[in-house]
């Protein structure tokens, strides 16, 4: 009978000690870069099946933002460090995250969005998406150390 308590208490802080390692790693690192003359709406679609995982370099996703302004990938970055490549200061506006997950907190997708342009053009897109219907984000969100 000790020998079954041992056991199952041993097997509880296992348990315990697997799930807190897991929720305490590091965010990933990702690498957007924005090709010289790139202005408007950029989305990475996260946990498309049939897409392609991101590109590694070393320790970092790279991400490299097409004309179209729209990615899929089969890769879910939770809360990931952004570094933005050939970003001009105040060219960014109204980053958001935003991720799709089960009924028992399990990530199975997510976005990433945001506009590359001059404030005055952020302005005037997000006019459009208001007339539209569509609710549109803060137009004072920029990216930190932007």
């Amino acid at each position: 009978m000790r020998k079954l308590i041992f056991i199952s208490v041993f097997a509880v802080l296992l348990i315990v000690d697997v799930s807190c390692s897991q929720r305490t790693s590091e965010p990933s690192r990702v690498i957007i870069e924005i090709p010289a003359g790139f202005n408007g709406n950029f989305v990475l679609e996260m946990g498309a099946k049939s897409a392609p995982p991101l590109q590694k370099q070393g320790d970092s996703y790279v991400v490299v933002v097409p004309r179209s302004g729209k990615l899929e990938t089969a890769t879910v970055l939770e809360h990931p460090k952004i570094d933005f490549k050939n970003a001009t200061d105040g060219s960014i506006w109204g980053y958001s995250e935003s991720m799709f997950t089960t009924g028992d907190g399990i990530s199975v997708g997510g976005k990433i969005e945001f506009f590359v342009g001059t404030r005055k053009d952020f302005d005037a897109q997000q006019q459009k998406k208001n007339h539209s219907g569509r609710f549109s984000s803060s137009s004072d969100s920029t990216v930190p150390g932007m």
